[in-house]
């Protein structure tokens, strides 16, 4: 029995060298990924306590199970993050060495559990030092079903992306972001994107000669009983 046909793919399992691409599709932020300046909520929501985020989510009714509109926040003092035409800005103030810590969250809209979604968030001005943190606040299914912050992935500006792969807690996770900084700046944001995640195995193959016994990868036999188009060298 042959192993490989006339064209170089393999017969048997194993004799495959596979790589892993990466598709994402659908986006499930509401109002996809542009601002304007109506994009963050009026009421700006200030936090009292060290759980800010949970604090925060809860305050505004999340989860509703239906298309959220961007919620801001501020932990501590100064000012609050605010939109105009493609861009959030999240402002640090500093204070007597103390800095305040601003964001914005929204709810992500009719999730699968356990399915990968990635975050992309693109940034205006890449030279802005400081922190930004990325989490997701959702309902626990463990009673009394708390509102529970996942774990904080933090990013140290200045970066001109980033970039977060996660698996949804539930249905209705809330994306929750937020910046802090030793001095006073701003975060400036001019895109958030969050889409489904797909991974598809494709097989490899190689024109090179000589790998012969040095790489595992296939290398692609022509069938010679095709003719050449016109022009096409012969081996």
């Amino acid at each position: 029995m042959e192993q490989i046909n006339s064209r170089g793919q393999a017969l048997e399992d194993g004799l495959d060298i596979f790589i892993s691409v990466p598709l994402l599709s659908n986006e499930y932020l509401s109002f996809n990924n542009s601002f304007i300046p109506s994009t963050l909520s009026t009421t700006n929501i200030i936090t009292s306590t060290s759980d800010y985020a949970t604090e925060a989510v809860s305050s505004v009714g999340l989860p509703t199970y239906s298309n959220s509109n961007w919620y801001r926040f501020i932990s501590g003092s100064g000012a609050s993050a605010s939109s105009s035409d493609n861009e959030i800005t999240l402002p640090v103030t500093v204070s007597k060495g103390l800095s305040n810590t601003s964001g914005i969250f929204q709810e992500l809209k009719q999730l699968i559990k356990g399915k990968e979604y990635t975050i992309i968030i693109d940034f205006h001005n890449s030279t802005v030092a400081g922190t930004l943190g990325v989490s997701r606040v959702y309902t626990s299914l463990i009673k009394p079903y708390p509102v529970t912050q996942s774990s904080v992935t933090n990013f140290t500006l200045p970066l001109s992306r980033v970039t977060l792969d996660f698996n949804a807690y539930s249905t209705a996770d809330t994306l929750f972001i937020e910046f802090t900084s030793a001095f006073n700046t701003s975060a400036s944001i001019s895109s958030i994107s969050v889409k489904e995640k797909n991974n598809y195995l494709m097989p490899v193959v190689t024109d090179l000669i000589g790998l012969s016994g040095i790489s595992k990868v296939l290398r692609r036999k022509y069938n010679l009983a095709i003719p050449l188009d016109e022009g096409q060298p012969r081996e």
